[in-house]
């Protein structure tokens, strides 16, 4: 008996999804060619399409999130991936409106560009004259908290310690498929000669963030937190932070992941 083809289905039910029960079904056709094993072929058909299915369960979760958590964000690379900032911030409890965070955050993009840049160019931009940077110029500048990143200790720390950075890549994104989560950090390169992982920070900042970065690279010997943001220090800027327990953090990352999965069951 010759068998000119062969078809594999898969069909199911996804209960936790952005649709209610959600019911995707798959199906694919192959011809085999002479002499190749035909349990075989099956296997590895209804592997695969096991495969797409959980890819499909992890978005219909992904995409249910997204309509019902504003602090979420998922990266896209094929499946979602829960970024490492939302595994450590979903269950915070925050003091200030999101408004007020939102400036927050438009401070610190508008300090990363001003580093980064005078990183590979020796030279202060202007956010005014920067497009990817107008719509936080705009939120800054029009706030109710009256932030201006002139009154940040930016020029005085790369004035100390920028002959100490030497960056590789910056705004890097990273995933990790063992533990599903992905991430973008500042700067890859080395500070004081130690290949690191370096975050430019105008407020507060968490080692297990860029843990979570560190794990997904090769051959980082220490974590830096480069704080550029205001400050009371009588010299004008702050000491960088630096930490090489970095597989201490990581397994204190593990255990907000494991949380967020165990809530949202991805």
């Amino acid at each position: 008996m010759k068998i000119k083809e062969i078809n594999v289905s898969l069909s199911g039910v996804i209960p936790v999804a952005a649709y209610e029960n959600l019911r995707p079904s798959f199906s694919i056709t192959v011809e085999p060619e002479n002499g190749e094993d035909r349990d075989k072929i099956i296997t590895e058909l209804r592997q695969y399409l096991h495969t797409i299915f959980d890819n499909e369960a992890n978005r219909g979760k992904a995409e249910l999130l997204d309509k019902q958590y504003t602090n979420i964000r998922f990266y896209d690379n094929g499946k979602k991936y829960p970024s490492v900032t939302s595994i450590l911030g979903w269950d915070k409890d925050w003091k200030i409106t999101t408004d007020e965070l939102q400036q927050y955050a438009s401070r610190g993009n508008i300090l990363e560009a001003l580093v980064t840049q005078f990183l590979f160019t020796g030279k202060w931009i202007d956010p005014h004259q920067v497009p990817s940077l107008r719509e936080d110029v705009a939120i800054v500048m029009g706030g109710s908290l009256g932030f201006n990143w002139d009154t940040c200790s930016y020029k005085l720390f790369m004035q100390k310690y920028g002959d100490k950075i030497k960056p590789e890549k910056v705004q890097g994104t990273v995933y990790n498929d063992e533990t599903l989560y992905a991430g973008t950090y500042d700067i890859l390169g080395t500070f004081e000669g130690k290949r690191s992982i370096m975050d430019i920070k105008s407020g507060g900042f968490d080692m297990r963030q860029l843990a979570a970065y560190a794990m997904c690279l090769e051959g980082i010997e220490q974590l830096v937190v480069l704080p550029v943001g205001p400050t009371d220090n009588q010299c004008g800027y702050k000491k960088p932070v630096i930490c090489d327990t970095i597989q201490n953090e990581y397994r204190e990352f593990l255990k907000a992941r494991a949380k967020f999965r165990q809530r949202f069951g991805i």
